[in-house]
């Protein structure tokens, strides 16, 4: 079934318009503190969302009512935050927040239907964008070094580093996952067959690589390393019959641990806790994180039920008087914004994704890559920054785009058992 009412320019063409509208907004025109909320990129943003929502209703009822019902946990979280305007000190971040994050949904709805309907094309536009925008940055840092690595005089010497057109070394690493996620599903799962095409992929990743390196975005190396490393394996598992699945995984499993034993006999002490920390160039307390750790953990036993608001933690700040944008952890982050609650609901999305992963799975769908290689690492992302339920954030739109996905996957199966013909 084609998703897509045809290829009209509202229904195919627009949304890489609205994709680009927003990464251009959000990400590349923050150069300086404040940029975020200026006029020209809220006009930006507002377009954006606007321009996806537009394309949703006109041309994608059906299956942008499908998709909302079953985002139950998505909506209750966007009521709840909304909710919160009665007890934050904040309410002007509040509402522009809401309206990012609802935004957000619209754009990935979109998105979502050009996945389905040409999964191929979604990669390649992606590709494209994404590689115009390291190319830039890669310029960029060479034309105006001043701008583009991270000013000591704003943000001190303890976190130099290639920014580029973010505010912040880490952002500019959230984007080089998001690059790294599309730069290896097109190669792996589309095909690629075009020498072009490979040729593009290849230098992505190097240009990825660059922005990487100059970045000194830990975090960001060791989750695009195995990101890359999940889509790989999980692809090369894939193909052959059960019998040489298992002979690969065996093999792989062996490997590892006469690995792990050359490793134990010739340097043992790579195995410590101090080594470990000096490799990933953390500390024990994570660089001061464990502190804030702390201090969420506080906050969370003043308020643990719905949390402080979602006004980006400008209330909590406020109270305890600290000078943080983020508390360095996804998890933390959400406790203290959304209490128990916003976490539950969060994981009730998370059991979702493992549900449409497992179908996928019993269905032989191998795009379960496509949700399974980004979840997995932006999990373990958020244990030392914080992208969950936060827009404007590209790692969050992302991961919307996959969650949509997830929930939906089964919208344009024949044997679902779903009236999508009727719908759409």
């Amino acid at each position: 079934m084609n998703v897509l009412k045809g290829k009209s320019v509202g229904g195919m063409y627009l949304f890489p318009l609205v994709l680009i509208f927003l990464l251009v907004g959000l990400s590349i025109l923050h150069t300086t503190p404040g940029q975020e909320s200026s006029v020209t990129n809220q006009i930006v943003a507002s377009l954006s969302y606007i321009s996806a929502l537009f394309i949703l209703l006109r041309n994608q009822w059906g299956y942008f009512s499908f998709a909302l019902k079953r985002a139950t946990p998505l909506l209750i979280m966007l009521f709840l935050a909304l909710a919160s305007i009665m007890w934050t000190d904040f309410p002007r971040q509040l509402l522009t927040g809401c309206v990012h994050k609802l935004g957000a949904v619209f754009v990935t709805i979109c998105a979502v239907c050009l996945l389905i309907n040409d999964k191929e094309a979604f990669f390649r536009i992606l590709l494209k964008i994404f590689l115009l925008y390291f190319i830039a940055t890669i310029l960029f840092s060479f034309v105006k070094p001043d701008m583009a690595e991270m000013p000591a005089t704003l943000y001190g010497e303890y976190r130099a580093g290639l920014r580029g057109f973010t505010l912040h070394p880490n952002t500019l690493g959230a984007i080089c996952v998001d690059g790294v996620w599309v730069a290896m599903c097109y190669l792996y799962l589309t095909g690629a067959k075009t020498k072009a095409a490979k040729l593009m992929v290849y230098i992505m990743l190097t240009s990825i690589f660059y922005c990487l390196v100059k970045a000194d975005s830990m975090t960001s190396i060791l989750v695009s390393l195995a990101l890359g490393f999940i889509v790989f394996w999980l692809k090369f598992i894939q193909s052959g019959n059960s019998s040489v699945k298992a002979l690969k995984i065996m093999s792989a499993l062996f490997f590892l641990l006469i690995s792990i034993s050359v490793l134990i006999v010739v340097k043992p002490n790579i195995f410590s806790i101090d080594y470990f920390f000096k490799a990933i160039g953390r500390n024990s307390t994570f660089t001061g994180r464990t502190e804030l750790w702390e201090l969420a953990m506080k906050g969370l036993g003043e308020k643990p039920v719905f949390g402080w608001g979602e006004d980006n933690l400008f209330t909590f700040l406020k109270f305890y008087r600290q000078p943080v944008s983020q508390l360095h952890n996804g998890y933390f982050d959400l406790l203290v914004r959304g209490g128990v609650v916003s976490v539950l609901l969060f994981l009730t999305m998370l059991f979702q994704i493992a549900k449409s992963v497992l179908g996928m799975l019993k269905a032989n769908e191998q795009n379960y890559i496509i949700i399974l290689s980004f979840v997995s690492v932006w999990l373990v992302h958020n244990v030392t920054e914080a992208s969950i339920f936060k827009s404007p954030n590209v790692l969050w739109l992302f991961f919307m785009l996959i969650y949509f996905y997830s929930i939906t996957w089964a919208y344009y199966r024949n044997d679902a058992g779903i009236a999508s013909n009727k719908t759409a």
